[in-house]
């Protein structure tokens, strides 16, 4: 890929994100499109002899997809951010409506990314809003293994509420979105609690977090982040740690960190920052 067509692609996306914010759908829908087109024609190579090539967001994600698919190939990073131009497409086919463009974008975004949470959740509202509710739920399922993050944590939640909602089971909608808030606070969800046990009443009553563990698992939903990725976040960091790559260690027990909040990992980040602090004093 050249260079030219790094900036254009870079610069494209920035403006597509303007227009998008000003709800300039339609002129941010071109302007994306055009350079897909243009970066269509000069596209970073994805796979040769030697290595096979994503464009991961964080190093947390290439762990996960090494994990999982074990490749025999070499794994290197896309040159220019492809994901997000086709993620951007996707997003804005949906507010206007042209689902199936929408889904076309989205699955070569998750082609150049197969692990980011973000584009996955992007698909699985397009299909919400198709109406198929069934399958957004199954959608939203799969991406918990590649959660990584407290707010990515929180919005598989929010799925799981709204999924709830449309099927009128009403507490297990609530302890679902009472369940996210422990991750993120959001205020339009503080809102749909309000509004639900004001509807509801007493059917609504929030369930406590053993009963909530036993409603997820009654219905194949996760409960809480995914222990294997959490076990990853863990060994990478202290192999790092070992291997005396602070800032990588410290960025990997912050994931873990992030989705557990073990205190043992707060007590082992917490000195690894005083020890940071007196090098660079000392220094």
């Amino acid at each position: 890929m050249k260079q030219e067509t790094k900036e254009m692609l870079a610069k494209a996306q920035e403006e597509t994100r303007e227009l998008f914010k000003d709800r300039k759908l339609e002129e941010a829908a071109a302007c994306i499109e055009k350079a897909i087109e243009e970066m269509e024609k000069d596209p970073p190579v994805s796979e040769d002899d030697e290595c096979v090539c994503f464009d991961f967001k964080t190093a947390i994600e290439e762990v996960i997809y090494r994990q999982e698919e074990k490749p025999k190939k070499k794994v290197r990073l896309a040159e220019a951010p492809v994901s997000n131009a086709y993620l951007i497409s996707g997003s804005i086919a949906m507010e206007l409506k042209d689902y199936a463009t929408a889904l076309k974008r989205l699955e070569q975004a998750m082609d150049w990314n197969p692990i980011n949470p973000e584009i996955a959740f992007e698909y699985a509202e397009v299909v919400k809003r198709m109406g198929s509710i069934d399958q957004f739920i199954e959608l939203t399922r799969r991406i918990f293994p590649h959660i990584y993050s407290p707010s990515q944590l929180a919005h598989a939640y929010r799925n799981v509420g709204y999924y709830f909602e449309t099927k009128d089971m009403w507490r297990e909608a609530v302890g679902a979105f009472m369940f996210s808030l422990g991750y993120e606070s959001v205020p339009t969800i503080h809102q749909e609690l309000a509004a639900i046990a004001k509807e509801k009443g007493e059917a609504a009553a929030a369930p406590d977090l053993t009963e909530f563990e036993e409603i997820c698992k009654a219905h194949d939903i996760p409960f809480g982040p995914d222990r294997e990725l959490v076990g990853l976040a863990i060994s990478h960091g202290m192999y790092f740690i070992k291997e005396k790559d602070g800032l990588r260690g410290e960025y990997f027990l912050r994931v873990a960190h992030g989705l557990t909040r073990d205190p043992k990992l707060a007590e082992l980040l917490q000195a690894m920052e005083e020890q940071k602090k007196a090098q660079e004093e000392a220094e």
